[in-house]
């Protein structure tokens, strides 16, 4: 690292840290440097700072650790308690991670969230293993960084030059939207974050993928196949149990078509049977498959198979 670098970084890294708010195109302005120049410096700066340094339009500033204690105080009641319920829904165990005055204080609050709430289960699976693989994978995304993922279910796959799109959360896990170089759903993986074992970061990077972006905002599970058509799926459902039907879309693609014999009539548009069959099986044998019959006979095979 040559000297005006390391002068021009640390003056970056000191007006940070003194709360100003920077927009790189004045900044390279100023010291005459080209504004690559400056988001390289900036990039140097979230390796090792990538929790404290937050991107708000143009302008890039610093939130110490203890952003949070100092400014919590300054609520409303509400907002508040709406804060301490979220996160214990999270991690029951999150407020023994402030100071001593803020931790006691909390702690008063979150005695009336057991008065309210029963969590049966985590609504979260346990991460806190991975944290340092996260802090590598959330560098990956916002930076577009290449990455060599190695990952282990059944048996290893190594996924060379993989572009982490996201972490994305459903069904109660944590999954990386990754594409690769797999011919198998057009290289698109939902990689079970807790059988991720390894990832390096790669120097290059990569231009955003505006179809991969699309398929995140609207694929439905982690069933849905990349670039396919949907086709549609059609539903009988038993005149006991259609309220819940019409209360509560179980996919997003869920549209009711009639009700015929007080029974009701439900379509979905899907890329692949596994995004109904879960459906269909959790409320068996109140629902039945219409159409197509190909869908339909495949899910009598498992069926058969199951009561074999």
């Amino acid at each position: 690292m040559n000297i005006k670098k390391s002068t021009l970084q640390l003056q970056l890294l000191k007006k940070l840290l003194e709360g100003d708010k920077i927009n790189l195109k004045d900044f390279s302005l100023s010291n005459d440097i080209s504004l690559r120049t400056s988001q390289r410096y900036i990039e140097d700066l979230l390796e090792i700072f990538e929790e404290n340094i937050i991107k708000e339009g143009d302008f890039y500033s610093f939130i110490s650790n203890h952003f949070l204690e100092k400014n919590m105080l300054s609520f409303d009641k509400k907002e508040l308690e709406i804060f301490v319920d979220l996160f214990s829904l999270i991690d029951f165990e999150f407020v023994n991670k402030f100071d001593e005055k803020t931790t006691t204080f909390l702690k008063k609050i979150q005695k009336n969230y057991s008065h309210s709430y029963m969590i049966k289960q985590n609504a979260f699976e346990n991460i806190f293993p991975k944290k340092d693989l996260v802090s590598d994978i959330k560098i990956a995304i916002k930076n577009k960084r290449y990455a060599n993922i190695k990952y282990f279910s059944d048996k290893e796959f190594v996924f060379e030059e993989a572009k982490i799109l996201k972490i994305v959360f459903t069904d109660g896990n944590f999954y990386l939207a990754t594409l690769t170089n797999d011919e198998i759903n057009n290289g698109f993986k939902f990689l079970r974050l807790n059988f991720v074992t390894d990832i390096e970061l790669l120097k290059n990077s990569f231009h955003r993928d505006i179809e991969a972006e699309f398929f995140l905002k609207n694929f439905q599970t982690i069933f849905s196949n990349y670039k396919k058509e949907p086709y549609e799926v059609v539903l009988e459902v038993d005149k006991s149990i259609k309220r819940f039907f019409k209360q509560k879309k179980f996919l997003s693609s869920q549209t009711i078509l009639k009700e015929e014999d007080e029974n009701l009539f439900v379509s979905y548009k899907i890329t692949n049977d596994m995004e109904i069959f879960p459906l269909v099986r959790k409320w068996l044998p109140l629902v039945k498959i219409i159409s197509p019959n190909s869908t339909k006979e495949k899910f009598k095979k498992e069926l058969e198979i199951y009561l074999s």
